[in-house]
């Protein structure tokens, strides 16, 4: 079946991965972590709508990656400016902030927690630039296995940010 089939059959909502993934040279985690920069920090702030759409793609594309089982190079990414970061979204996206959530661990007795909005898109943009600095300097084997290796991380950011949005959209 030619990728027009298969974009019609799958629907609008995968036209981009099929692209992506007739791409056998390119990452398809870095491509979607420059797609989710790129909405995030280009142009205006995305509006609630889009940043909750930007991060299901995110979750989509881990759960999509199959096999990225490449061991990291000996040289890591450069340090990263976690306050530089942090202070540039809280400008970006000042009616975010804390927000009240669940430590899932500690069971329905548990105390409740917090969590900070600006630290969610913070710690989700650097994993993001750290995969596309995988793909620039060791290329797609070792990006895909960055993002999902750090998902442990930033997947969780992504799941309590989209709680804090739904919440905002829907009340």
């Amino acid at each position: 079946m030619d990728q027009f089939r298969q974009t019609a059959r799958l629907g609008r909502n995968h036209k981009i991965a099929l692209e992506l993934w007739g791409r056998m040279d390119e990452s398809l985690a870095a491509s979607a972590s420059k797609r989710f920069l790129d909405a995030i920090w280009s142009g205006d702030p995305p509006s609630t709508i889009e940043l909750t759409e930007q991060l299901d793609r995110l979750l989509v594309c881990y759960h999509d990656l199959k096999g990225t089982d490449t061991a990291y190079p000996e040289q890591g990414p450069p340090e990263r400016d976690w306050r530089a970061v942090y202070d540039q979204a809280g400008k970006r996206f000042p009616d975010y902030g804390l927000y009240p959530t669940a430590i899932p661990s500690d069971g329905f007795s548990g105390a409740m927690g917090a969590g900070d909005a600006i630290d969610d898109i913070t710690d989700i943009t650097l994993e993001m630039r750290e995969v596309i600095w995988y793909a620039e300097n060791y290329g797609a084997a070792a990006a895909d296995t960055c993002f999902r290796d750090s998902y442990y991380h930033w997947g969780q950011h992504a799941r309590e940010l989209l709680v804090f949005l739904h919440g905002k959209e829907f009340g």
